[in-house]
């Protein structure tokens, strides 16, 4: 999960051959970041999926997120994660456990939910690859490459974006070890009613004996 959320969620060819952005994926990108900035809040359920191309293993999650602004709340393979845009809270269901850390700037693994429908503004070349139909909707499929492909542990970002209403659809990871990661949202609902104290964490809302490691300096 935490390798398609990085800015997210490339192919290291010539960089000559990117020197300026597509212009047709960069007026698709610009609509979908207008479209995606509109909404106040935001619920995705998705599924995320491992796939070992070497080993012929994949492994299938279901998630749900709630965005709002630079909040976020996560549910995820026994986990719930949530972040006011400062503090982020790990809580583990199974071992009763809460994990108190900060956002890491530059992290690469960092887990961040918000930047998921907008991974492609910063660090990326891209390239429109073409539409195609499925069953009746019309899709886009547009490529990213990281500006720093060395420091990359993939080698492009794969994006699907609905046509009719310029909403990113699937963030697929092409691993340089022979894993990609794919998660497709499944639900997209904007604008749905979140209060801001769903993204911190309140004490009285947990057991009394629920373990708290303070990582924070």
């Amino acid at each position: 999960m935490k390798k398609l959320i990085l800015s997210f969620i490339a192919l290291f060819i010539g960089a000559q051959m990117f020197a300026q952005q597509d212009a047709q994926a960069k007026k698709i990108l610009e609509k979908v970041s207008t479209t995606t900035k509109s909404y106040s809040t935001i619920k995705l359920k998705f599924l995320y999926i491992m796939d070992n191309r070497a080993e012929k293993v994949q492994d299938t999650t279901k998630g749900t997120i709630y965005i709002k602004g630079d909040m976020f709340k996560l549910f995820f393979k026994g986990n719930e994660i949530f972040s006011d845009g400062k503090t982020i809270w790990t809580h583990q269901f199974s071992a009763n456990e809460m994990t108190i850390s900060e956002p890491e700037e530059g992290d690469e693994d960092a887990l961040n939910p918000t930047t998921l429908l907008t991974i492609y503004e910063k660090g990326f070349k891209y390239q429109f690859m073409g539409e195609f139909k499925n069953n009746s909707e019309t899709f886009y499929q547009i490529d990213l490459y990281p500006e720093n492909p060395n420091a990359k542990s993939y080698t492009m970002i794969k994006l699907k974006i609905d046509k009719a209403n310029s909403r990113l659809t699937s963030v697929k990871m092409v691993g340089k070890d022979g894993i990609d990661y794919l998660i497709e949202l499944t639900q997209f609902k904007p604008n749905v009613k979140v209060a801001d104290s769903m993204f911190t964490f309140d004490p009285k809302k947990y057991p009394k004996n629920i373990e708290i490691n303070d990582m924070r300096d």
